[in-house]
């Protein structure tokens, strides 16, 4: 998604011989016949039809201004609740509450729905008094339509007047956050906010701000039910606390619809909308957290989310794009491959052990007892047998024998292949499920674009055939084509045995993962070093080196710390663009991506069993015992503190 922030440059008004006028005044009037925010008055400037104005001349006393923007002027005469504007009257009144009031109007229209065929939203604004935690960056967050797990994050540049201006490319209408407001934006329209991080106070101007200042005054209730909960439960009692949860928001919309019966159609659906959907985000998550339930169950579940949800969704769908492209990919993997009691689709299974035989990394007698326990144990399954009687059934001790850590198979299900070759079998099959065509298409955009994402690395050669072949709308394919070219060009920048990305040539003669772990600790004796053991292919991993490894550097930064990065079976396309995409490079980091026999080495020596795993060496290159989190920084900085006597 191209997005282009534009600071604006805010001059002092070039009259002659004068300067800037000021008028002490902080007061946005709103219009009575319509309901909206009609203009602000501050002290600096003045805001109007979302442009910032200056004063050319201010009479507060009299409440008589002259407002100039480039050449245009524009006067204004203000009286006790009305205000004269050019050659236009309004009836207005102050604004003194966090939001505006209701509005005095109905409004029965419907959401612009573009066809996704994007657009540019320019958003201006102010934002005084930030609130604390956010003094060195504000941000705005953009959902994106095919992304399953990160927000597009635009960082917010301020003039000393706390003022900005942003252009957004939406695909279409859809919702955007920044600190405590959501917003609702529309390609093509431009709006102008107001944000007082001291009082609340928030306003959003523009011929299209109603739906945002409603959410702004009414909060929408979520779902609340949390299915893991229901591990051990059934499907049907799951669904009975999802209908009780039902009762209760339709008891909250009808309450505030009795009090606000002029707010917008557009309200009542999204507030119904966002609560399906959150339902609909927690329900799909259940094929992890319970994989063994749905065996002796109805499907009763999957039914709702098919009956409810996608037969009855947001249109545009980027209203819901918050948990849509999560659900729907779940959804239709769920259909297209359920997880077994393994915790890995037989499919998976499959192809890991197609692509040990064709490397022959593991015993061929061995893959082949695994794939007849395999066929036996799924034709149980499907047969009917129940759960209870499958739960000695030889599948599973081979699966925890011949997947644990450090074995060939462990090695393979780590790296993206396999995944993606069972994502080549399943997206023609996505025609055949019984979704709506746009549907459809979203979910093979969506399987492809969150491979691309695993991948850390461009479209493969079969991926990029499959998305050619893949009929869908052209924003969908020209999104996951600029993100491949995006993460080809991070990759480039990158190169290893330059900076900190170093090189493997040295260590090509050690094996054992404890002479691995010497030779590399010994140039850093007399610092601390703080270990990341990561993946590519691992979403914790990379969520916490792109929200921590900052503000973790930065609390640190007075400590003789060095940061190891060793990276699990990744690609170096994917290791260097991952490098280059979260800014990890830096003068004390030092980032290894070894073989995959030697990085299996080094993790057993260590006794790593989950990823990430964090360990902390002393200046010995004595490992510490314990494992110290990025975000629990107070507790990391004391330790290190105590190992280095700067307490």
């Amino acid at each position: 998604m191209k997005q282009t922030i534009i600071t604006i440059l805010l001059a002092v008004v070039a009259m002659t011989g004068q300067a800037q006028v000021r008028t002490g005044q902080d007061v946005c009037l709103r219009n009575e016949a319509t309901g909206d925010w009609l203009i602000g008055l501050f002290d600096n400037y003045a805001v109007y039809n979302c442009e910032i104005w200056e004063y050319a001349k201010a009479d507060t006393l009299k409440g008589e201004y002259m407002l100039r923007r480039g050449k245009d002027a524009l006067k204004l005469k203000l009286k006790e609740g009305s205000m004269r504007i050019g050659q236009k009257n309004y009836t207005v009144s102050k604004l003194t509450e966090r939001t505006l009031p209701d509005y005095p109007t109905k409004d029965e229209s419907d959401f612009l729905d573009n066809g996704n065929v994007g657009g540019k939203v320019t958003l201006r604004g102010r934002i005084v008094n930030v609130p604390k935690g956010h003094e060195d960056r504000v941000s705005i967050s953009i959902p994106d339509p095919l992304q399953t797990i990160f927000d597009n994050e635009l960082p917010i540049e301020c003039d000393s007047l706390g003022r900005f201006e942003l252009d957004i490319e939406l695909a279409n209408t859809g919702v955007v956050r920044m600190l405590w407001a959501k917003l609702i934006l529309t390609p093509g329209e431009t709006y102008f906010i107001s944000m007082d991080g001291q009082t609340g106070q928030t306003f959003v101007m523009g011929r299209d701000s109603r739906l945002s200042n409603e959410l702004l005054t009414h909060d929408t209730p979520y779902y609340k039910v949390k299915s893991s909960d229901f591990d051990k439960k059934s499907d049907a009692e799951l669904m009975e606390a999802v209908e009780k949860d039902y009762e209760r928001v339709k008891e909250i919309w009808m309450t505030t619809e009795q009090a606000s019966p002029m707010l917008s159609k557009r309200y009542r659906l999204l507030s119904r909308w966002q609560w399906k959907m959150g339902a609909a985000y927690s329900l799909v998550q259940r094929r992890y957290d319970s994989p063994d339930v749905r065996k002796s169950d109805d499907g009763q579940l999957w039914q709702w989310l098919r009956d409810s949800v996608f037969s009855d969704i947001a249109h545009p769908y980027t209203l819901v794009q918050d948990d849509l492209a999560y659900t729907l990919d779940n959804y239709t993997s769920e259909l297209l491959k359920p997880r077994n009691s393994g915790g890995y689709s037989f499919e998976f299974i499959e192809e890991a052990i197609n692509i040990a035989e064709e490397r022959n990394q593991a015993d061929k007698d061995s893959l082949a007892i695994l794939s007849q326990s395999m066929n036996d144990y799924r034709s149980k399954v499907n047969g009917g047998t129940p759960d209870s009687l499958l739960s000695d059934h030889p599948f599973h001790a081979l699966i925890r024998q011949m997947f644990a850590n450090g074995t060939p198979l462990m090695q393979i299900i780590k790296s993206t292949e396999p995944n993606e070759r069972v994502l080549l079998k399943n997206i023609p099959r996505v025609r055949d499920l019984d979704l709506s065509e746009e549907l459809k298409q979203l979910s093979q955009a969506v399987a492809i674009y969150s491979q691309l994402e695993q991948m850390h690395g461009p479209l493969s050669d079969a991926l990029r055939k499959v998305l050619d072949e893949t009929v869908m709308p052209p924003y969908y394919r020209d999104r996951i084509l600029l993100r491949s070219k995006y993460f080809a060009d991070l990759a480039a920048k990158m190169k290893r045995g330059n900076g900190c990305l170093m090189p493997n040539e040295p260590l090509a003669d050690l094996k054992d993962g404890k002479e691995i772990m010497d030779w590399i600790l010994e140039p850093y004796r007399g610092r601390i070093v703080y270990l990341d053991i990561w993946g590519t292919w691992c979403v914790p991993c990379k969520a916490n080196l792109k929200q921590f490894t900052k503000p973790l550097h930065q609390k640190l930064r007075d400590l003789p710390v060095t940061y190891l990065y060793l990276c699990n079976n990744s690609s170096d396309k994917a290791w260097a663009s991952v490098i280059a995409e979260y800014e990890l490079a830096g003068e004390h980091s030092v980032h290894y991506n070894l073989p995959l026999s030697q990085q299996a080495a080094v993790e057993k020596y260590l006794g790593v069993r989950h990823y990430p795993t964090y360990i902390l060496f002393d200046q010995n290159g004595k490992m510490l015992p314990g494992e110290f989190k990025p975000y629990d920084m107070d507790a990391l900085r004391n330790k290190i503190e105590e190992l280095t006597n700067t307490k």
